[in-house]
Formats: structure tokens, C-alpha cells, sequence
């Protein structure tokens, strides 16, 4: 019997890994049209000495001898290098050479505040190859980066072909506007980007906004004017948000016939010839594979007999079942966590915001706001927990820790030896996935990146650092919401059951999120103004309720919190322990799955 666990477990760590592989080829393909182009990380030195991470992007028509037109790509709040690979890959799969950075603290970049001054720094070295056209750099900005792309322009008009500001007619206002800008320039509006109509109102408010700033009678989307001897565009995309530039086919299309038109594409390709699509399945699969390899790591670990002796005999419990089971699981799981969320991490971001004591240790206020909201939601599970507890105590048939699966039946006190092998079981998972990640990033120049549902990097010491506080904040969350597990009737198959239970638990955990993006940007795309469902909360008194704060950020969080969640599930139903699940979860979604944030207020 154990040797068949043994093989089990070692052919699932050997099914991850083939997944993995096979992904990471296919993603390399795509990302490098198959060898076409090379893909690597390259470091600089800035003004301020800080270190500069960037991707850079050459295809192999970009020589001395035939120097290639480049573009250089700035990402927006909270993003990083990756954010923009659907970007950067269908550029350099059309002859261009593309530097795509890690600006103030995003991906590998140190958190200096001074974003433009990183900027203008990379644009500045993209000038200096010898393999690029010079003097003619083409920028190209989203959301916060469409500010970044004015503030390098202003320091470099000389040498500047275009500006393309993706999703930003709202930061374009912000930045002091384009009257001074005199080169190529276009503006990619999306018709559902709640930004814009925050700060300016709908399509057609936003459509005059964009033709005064331009100082033009009016503009129609998709149309070139002549602006000074410049080429002025102003497209509207429909169907994205304003969180969704990367994976609107629109946007991406708009981008490559802009591009195209101000300065011609080496390698001549159809418009709707891209190959974004395919490398964001499989990287999606990927990033849903990860979730299993952390459980078939902690699984495989958990075969050696030191690890082994961490483990409980699984306890019994009696299911919990029918309506009013169900109605209470959803009220505590679904309704009342979504109806705290907009208010508890509105406040959550005023109260850690720049400036204040916990802005030192906790510090990415959008993050903050959602950790915030998984502290609150984990201390009603702790008085349902205490209240539970006292009537059983009061019936005469007190808890005890083998039903939290903190120990055997016999235990009345905690074994300190099962969580410290629950964190060496962590760290050796992390470092595994860190020393992966840095192959495929190293050798191939990808990682595993969908749209804003996860992200996994390489990290840094500092970002270590950084995300301790995270990874405890997660644990508690974690360690509070799986000791009391919702237990489903049995169907007679115990590997059945055990699907179903990680299911369950998986979509229960991350349902209230779920829920709130589905009303809110669902809503909002069908609205197809930029008006948000949900009511905003203005925290700072600025008189506009320009956005609902950590729920713009929360795309990943259904992932990481349910992907998590459905480790801990697999693992406490193989090992009757919450230790060697819930300690290595934690530290697997704090260190990778937050590694893409940017970790500065």
C-alpha cells in the first residue's frame, strides 16, 4: 500500500511537470514565433542608481546592416514587464524590436518612486542599439503608463516617432494633456473603461474631451487626421475594460495598425494574423497546472517518512447537508463577504495608505485592501468558530484538535513538529518553483501569464521582504477559514469524494470575489459606458468616485485564494492535517502568486 501511494504521488508530480513542459514550449513558440524572435531580461542602471529590469524582444531581421524601428512599452499601476507580452510578441513577430520594462518596483525593477525617471531611462538606451533605428523611438503606454509615455516624450521629443496611449483619454487629461506634443500620437479608448467615465463621462464626452485636447473640431474613431504634419488617431474598442487591454483583440489590432502606420512593419503581416490567443490558453493552463504541482509537491514530500509523521489519521466528522446547511455555507462564504468588500477595503486603503504607519510594513495599498477584507471575513469565521465551540462545550461533548486537523485523536496539545515540517515543506516548494521559473524565464525569456488572473515571477530578496507580512496575513486567513471544513456527504468513493470537496471548497472560497466581478465589470460591459454597478466610495475627499479600489485589483485573488484552497482540501483529506497544507499555501500565494504586484503604495 505504500509503495502504491509512493507511485501514485511521484506520477502525479511527473504529470504536472509534463503539463508544465509541454506549455512552456508552446508558449515559447508563440511568444518567440517559434525562434524568430529572442526574448530576454536585461538589467540597467538608473539616474537614481537604481537597478531597471526589462524584456526585450529582438527578431531576427534586426541587424547593424538592417536596423529595425523599436518600441518601447510601459505598463500600467500594479503591472509589470509580462503584463504586456500580447503586446511586446505580436510587435516583434512584425520586425519590430521591443523593450517592455518593470517600472517602480513592478516585476524585478527596485521600487524607486520615480517611475519617469526609470522610463526615460530605458527609452534612452533603446536609442543606443546599434541594431534599431535611431532617433526614432515609438512609445506606447497603458493606463498609468499612458502618463509615463508623455513624461519620456517631454524629456526626448527629438528623438520620438509616436506615442500610443492605450485605455487612457482619463491619464492623458491627468497628465497635463498633448498640446505640446508635436509627433505621431494615438489614443485607444475602450467603450466600458470605468477610469474615463470617472474622471470625463461616457464614449461621447470622452470622443470631445480627446478632440479639444488634440485641438481639432471633432474625432471619429479609427480615422487619421493631420495634426501639425502628424498622424492623430483616436480608436474606441468595444467590449474591454479598461483592466482587459491585453486580451481585447480590438486593442491589440488597433495598436498593430497604428504601429504599422507611423513607422512600417519589417516583416509584412495581416492585421488578424496574431497568435496572442493560443499563448494565452496555454499559459492559463499552466498557471491552473501550478496549483496542482504545489499540491503534488507537498504530496510527494509527504511520502518520506520524517515528513510523513506529520500526518493525522482523518478524522470522522458527520456531513453537513441539506438546505440549511447549504443556505448557512453560502451566507458566511458568499453574501456576507460580498456585501462588506467595497467598504471594509475602501477603508483598508485609507487607513494603510502612503504616509501612514502601516504603509512601512504592509505595503501595496490596493493589496492592502484586499488583505483588510480576508482579515475581516476570517474573524466572523472565528466567532462562528467560538460560538460552535461553546455549545458543543456546554453539551458535554467539547472540540477537540482532531476535528480542526491540528492533531490525532489522542492529541491534546499541538505538535509543534507538524507545522515546523509544514513550513520546510513550503520552502522547498517555493524554491523548486522559483528555480523552475527562473529556467523557462531564463532560457526561453516567457513565464506564465494570463490576463490579470495570475502571474508567477521570479522574486527578488526584497520582494521577500516585502511579502512576509502577505504570506502571514494569508496564513491566518487560510489556517482560520480550513479548521472548520465543510464536510459533504459521501458517495460512497473516497477519490470521488475527494474531487467533489476540492471542488466545493475551491468555489466557495472564491465565490464572493466571483460574484462582485461578475455584477461589477459583467455589468459594466453591458452597460458599455464606463458606468460601474457597484456604488464607488470616495475615500480621499477628492469629490469624485473614481474607482472601487481593491476590487479593480481583484482578478487574481478568485485564483489564488481558491487555488489554494483547493490544495488545502486535497491535502488535509490525504493527511487528516491543515499544518503541511495550509503553512505551504500560504507561503506559495504570498511569494509567488503576489510576486507580479507592484509592492509600493
Amino acid at each position: 500500500m505504500k509503495e502504491k501511494k509512493r507511485s501514485g504521488a511521484v506520477r502525479f508530480f511527473a504529470g504536472c511537470m509534463a503539463i508544465l513542459l509541454v506549455c512552456s514550449v508552446l508558449i515559447w513558440g508563440f511568444q518567440s514565433d517559434w525562434g524568430r524572435v529572442e526574448i530576454k531580461r536585461i538589467y540597467l542602471t538608473g539616474e537614481d542608481g537604481s537597478t531597471i529590469s526589462s524584456l526585450i524582444y529582438i527578431p531576427e531581421n534586426a541587424t547593424d546592416e538592417t536596423p529595425a524601428p523599436v518600441v518601447v512599452i510601459f505598463h500600467g499601476r500594479s503591472n509589470h514587464a509580462h503584463s504586456n507580452d500580447t503586446w511586446s510578441m505580436e510587435l516583434a513577430r512584425r520586425g519590430y524590436v521591443v523593450l517592455s520594462p518593470d517600472l517602480q518596483g513592478g516585476g524585478e525593477s527596485d521600487p524607486t518612486i520615480d517611475r519617469g525617471s526609470q522610463a526615460i531611462s530605458v527609452a534612452a538606451y533603446a536609442n543606443t542599439l546599434s541594431y534599431v533605428q535611431q532617433d526614432s523611438i515609438n512609445l506606447i503606454g497603458y493606463s498609468a503608463g499612458c502618463a509615463t509615455v508623455l513624461e519620456t516624450y517631454r524629456a526626448m521629443p527629438d528623438i520620438v516617432n509616436s506615442i500610443c496611449e492605450v485605455f487612457g483619454p482619463f491619464m492623458v487629461s491627468m497628465a497635463g494633456g498633448i498640446e505640446d506634443v508635436d509627433t505621431n500620437i494615438s489614443i485607444i479608448k475602450a467603450t466600458a473603461d470605468q477610469y474615463d467615465y470617472s474622471f470625463i463621462g461616457d464614449p461621447d464626452a470622452c470622443a470631445v474631451a480627446v478632440a479639444e485636447a488634440a485641438g481639432l473640431a471633432e474625432v471619429e474613431s479609427g480615422v487619421d487626421y493631420d495634426r501639425n504634419g502628424s498622424i492623430f488617431r483616436y480608436s474606441v474598442v468595444s467590449g474591454a475594460l479598461h483592466q482587459t487591454g491585453n486580451i481585447s483583440g480590438q486593442a491589440i489590432e488597433a495598436i498593430i495598425s497604428y504601429e504599422t502606420t507611423v513607422s512600417e512593419a519589417p516583416v509584412t503581416l495581416d492585421i488578424s494574423d496574431t497568435a496572442w490567443f493560443p499563448q494565452q490558453i496555454f499559459s492559463g493552463i499552466a498557471c491552473v497546472t501550478m496549483m496542482f504541482l504545489l499540491a503534488s509537491i507537498i504530496n510527494l514530500l509527504m511520502q518520506n517518512e520524517f515528513f510523513a509523521s506529520a500526518a493525522n489519521p482523518v478524522p470522522v466528522k458527520a456531513p453537513r447537508k441539506g438546505a440549511k446547511a447549504w443556505a448557512i455555507d453560502f451566507l458566511f462564504a458568499l453574501i456576507i463577504p460580498a456585501l462588506i468588500f467595497v467598504h471594509v477595503s475602501a477603508y483598508v486603503i485609507k487607513w494603510t495608505g502612503t504616509g501612514t504607519v502601516w504603509s512601512k510594513f504592509i505595503t501595496s495599498a490596493n493589496l492592502n485592501g484586499i488583505m483588510g477584507w480576508l482579515l475581516v471575513v476570517a474573524a466572523i469565521g472565528v466567532v462562528r468558530m467560538v460560538l460552535k465551540a461553546n455549545r458543543r462545550k456546554k453539551e458535554g461533548n467539547p472540540m477537540h484538535l482532531s476535528e480542526y486537523a491540528l492533531g490525532g485523536p489522542d492529541e491534546t496539545k499541538i505538535n509543534w513538529t507538524k507545522p515546523a515540517k509544514g513550513l520546510l515543506i513550503g520552502l522547498i516548494a517555493v524554491v523548486f518553483v522559483f528555480t523552475w521559473l527562473w529556467l523557462i524565464e531564463g532560457f526561453a525569456g516567457i513565464n506564465y501569464q494570463v490576463w490579470n488572473l495570475s502571474t508567477y515571477l521570479k522574486i527578488s530578496p526584497m520582494r521577500i521582504v516585502r511579502a512576509i507580512p502577505y504570506v502571514l496575513i494569508i496564513f491566518t486567513v487560510m489556517f482560520i477559514g480550513n479548521m472548520n471544513q465543510r464536510v459533504l456527504p459521501s458517495t460512497g468513493n473516497e477519490r470521488r469524494d475527494m474531487w467533489i470537496a476540492v471542488a466545493v471548497n475551491t468555489c466557495m472560497t472564491a465565490s464572493a470575489l466571483f460574484v462582485l466581478l461578475l455584477l461589477q465589470y459583467g455589468g459594466s460591459l453591458l452597460v458599455g459606458t464606463g458606468q460601474t454597478i457597484i456604488p464607488q466610495i470616495d475615500i480621499y475627499g477628492t469629490g469624485t468616485n473614481t474607482s472601487s479600489g481593491s476590487l479593480d485589483f481583484a482578478f487574481g485573488y478568485c485564483y489564488m485564494m481558491g487555488g489554494t484552497t483547493g490544495v488545502v482540501t486535497y491535502i488535509y483529506r490525504k493527511y487528516g492535517n491543515i499544518w503541511v497544507g495550509v503553512i505551504p499555501a500560504a507561503i506559495f500565494a504570498g511569494l509567488v502568486t503576489l510576486s507580479g504586484f507592484t509592492v509600493i503604495n
